[in-house]
């Protein structure tokens, strides 16, 4: 009995397995539903699809890489215009620096100078008349003040026997 038993146990085992499977199979293998069979013309549609696809995206790749390459170019001179920035700000401060000593120089040139006016003006002076040629004299002194001049100045007119007395500014 032993044996019959472990035979029908295979029996039943292999029917529920194949039950399993005629139940629980795929719905591909299933012959209800239909398959899509693709035409020549949209094969022919896809594939040309495909190639302009292709085309655009090798177009694209070209243009990235050109874009790429600018912008290194772009980098590339960017950075030289920021080395010439510095090279130029700092000859604008050497330039800056040497304009300072040599206005400061100047000012201790112009101080150690000596004035180029003198401190005291003196004058002598003839009063001329058209009919009698000389007429009288005149002598002034000035001192200068800052940049200007102010002095006193006498005459005598000997036609006349007339003196006088001027004050002078000269500027």
């Amino acid at each position: 009995m032993k044996k019959s038993n472990v035979g029908y146990l295979i029996i039943v085992f292999l029917l529920v397995w194949a039950l399993a499977q005629f139940f629980f199979l795929p719905a591909t293998c299933s012959a209800e539903e239909p398959a899509y069979m693709i035409t020549e013309t949209e094969l022919t549609t896809l594939e040309q699809n495909s190639k302009r696809q292709l085309e655009i995206s090798r177009q694209l790749a070209v243009e990235l890489q050109i874009a790429r390459e600018q912008q290194t170019l772009s980098d590339q001179a960017s950075s030289e215009a920021k080395l010439q920035i510095d090279q130029l700000q700092k000859q604008l401060t050497y330039v800056l620096n040497s304009s300072k000593k040599q206005e400061n120089l100047q000012k201790e040139i112009l101080k150690s100078l000596p004035p180029s006016a003198p401190g005291v003006l003196r004058e002598i002076g003839a009063k001329i008349n058209v009919d009698h040629y000389v007429t009288g004299i005149s002598y002034g002194v000035s001192r200068r003040i800052g940049g200007k001049y102010i002095g006193f100045r006498g005459e005598y007119d000997w036609q006349d026997k007339k003196t006088g007395v001027w004050v002078t500014y000269a500027y």
